[in-house]
């Protein structure tokens, strides 16, 4: 069996996967204010690394490990 996966409206694709199973992976919020909400808190995240990093905070392998909390960060908000 395959599932129909909506990518858009009128637009899908056959995905060989179980529904449930794949609905928790990608795990979709239909709201569109909590969708615009998480955008905006990516780039509110985005724009204050950025200002953190440009002010020079972070030295050697701190900016390593400054720019991996805000891309995990960024990947929650977005998923």
């Amino acid at each position: 069996q395959f599932y129909r996966f909506i990518i858009f409206p009128g637009k899908w694709i056959k995905v060989w996967y179980d529904r449930l199973a794949l609905l928790a992976l990608l795990d979709r919020t239909e709201d569109i204010k909590e969708n615009v909400f998480a955008v905006l808190l990516v780039v509110l995240v985005s724009l204050l690394g950025f200002l953190t990093l440009n002010q020079g905070f972070c030295k050697d392998i701190w900016v390593l490990l400054f720019c991996l909390v805000m891309a995990s960060c960024q990947y929650s908000l977005l998923k």
